[in-house]
């Protein structure tokens, strides 16, 4: 089968102390101190063959990710910009829809000809935090497309306890292929929905909200808030292209921060109330912080969603008068935070499809990861 392979050397920089864990399995913690000169390619590999817990995945369709993007690109030194898990060489890709073709003897969920799209992180059930809740961080996972095999790929196998149908999304589209483009962006779409009813407390319909950076995770984000009941979504990003893509899915309060005042503008838009929700996905942090803190409504909730390359000064005494809360949210797994989406998307509530603006085959894979460079799509998807 074909597969798109990320390569890469290992070679922990002089300040990285290198875990025994890290040595034994090969999977860094830290990809950014450890991995060098990150290369791309699509490559012949044998078909997976589905462990008893896993089903086998014939992939339609695999968003490209900035965390992609951030795996395969480098700095001055070599060192792959990626600051979190991986293990190369890798297939990559994890926000994928596909049709199962076939189960391991003790995978009793489902059946060949099932849609399909999966969860990241595959946890243990056993450690310490699995038995809290919080499989998101569990203490002996693996993540689809980053330590283990992705879904860039002709097949991929899943576990299926990390794997969902979505074969009731035929009830808001009209055709499979509709159905399946539009599960492909279920993954991304989770990222916000954890962060604002997974981690954030007391978010409620009718809050305003303020997405600051409307790329891809930004965008799925906006239409989730939107299908939960915002009051109204504002929408700071520079990128002309994306801030049109906004306006096109429907999104009335859209502003370039470089043009206008984003202070102002929030309060402008608020009647001077500041916002009750603010998600954070842009990572360029020194400027929106600032922002936030000047348009907090009174308890308002912050949700901070992008992984920054650097971190901002925080004014405490403006979240202490206002009540406000900061949450650090990362991944989406556990609390039927995929099956949820799924539904909202199945009531046609979430339709996506409109941020799906670039799409390539898997064979010019590459092509896609350099459009999505570019940072003026929507969601890039590839088509296997």
């Amino acid at each position: 089968m074909q597969a798109l392979v990320l390569n890469g050397e290992w070679d922990p920089s002089d300040s990285y102390d290198v875990s025994e864990r890290e040595r034994r399995t090969g999977t860094a913690m830290d990809g950014s101190s450890v991995w060098k000169h990150p290369e791309l390619r699509v490559e012949e590999q044998d078909r997976p063959e589905p462990d008893e817990d896993e089903v086998l995945v014939r992939v339609r369709y695999v968003g490209v990710c900035g965390s992609d993007l951030s795996m395969t690109a480098a700095d001055g030194d070599g060192y792959m910009h990626y600051s979190a898990y991986a293990n190369l060489p890798n297939v990559v890709g994890h926000e994928f829809s596909g049709e199962v073709v076939e189960t391991g003897t003790d995978a009793r969920l489902f059946e060949a000809g099932d849609l399909v799209t999966g969860e990241v992180t595959d946890y243990c059930c056993r450690c310490r935090m699995c038995r809290q809740g919080f499989h998101g961080h569990c203490e002996n996972f693996e993540q689809v497309g980053f330590t283990v095999p992705g879904a860039m790929a002709e097949y991929v196998a899943v576990p299926e306890k990390i794997l969902w149908d979505v074969s009731s999304l035929s009830r808001a589209y009209d055709t499979t292929e509709e159905v399946l483009r539009a599960a492909a962006t279920v993954e991304p779409s989770t990222i916000c929905y954890y962060g604002m009813y997974g981690r954030a407390e007391g978010v409620v319909p009718g809050d305003y909200y303020v997405f600051h950076g409307a790329g891809p995770i930004g965008l799925t984000g906006m239409n989730v808030a939107r299908a939960a009941g915002a009051g109204m979504v504002v929408a700071f990003e520079p990128s002309d292209e994306r801030r049109a893509i906004a306006r096109d899915l429907g999104f009335e309060h859209v502003y370039d921060p470089l043009d206008r005042d984003p202070v102002e503008t929030v309060r402008d838009a608020t009647g001077g109330e500041g916002a009750d929700v603010h998600v954070e996905t842009s990572g360029a942090v020194e400027a929106t912080y600032p922002v936030i803190e000047d348009t907090l409504a009174e308890r308002s909730n912050v949700v901070h969603i992008s992984n920054a390359g650097s971190n901002p000064s925080i004014a405490l005494r403006k979240y202490q008068g206002n009540a406000a809360q900061i949450y650090g949210s990362e991944g989406h797994t556990g609390q039927q935070v995929f099956p949820r989406v799924v539904r909202l998307m199945a009531a046609g509530r979430l339709d996506n499809l409109p941020l799906i603006t670039s799409t390539f085959d898997l064979s010019d894979a590459e092509a896609a990861f350099d459009r999505a460079r570019e940072r003026v799509d929507g969601k890039v998807l590839v088509e296997v």
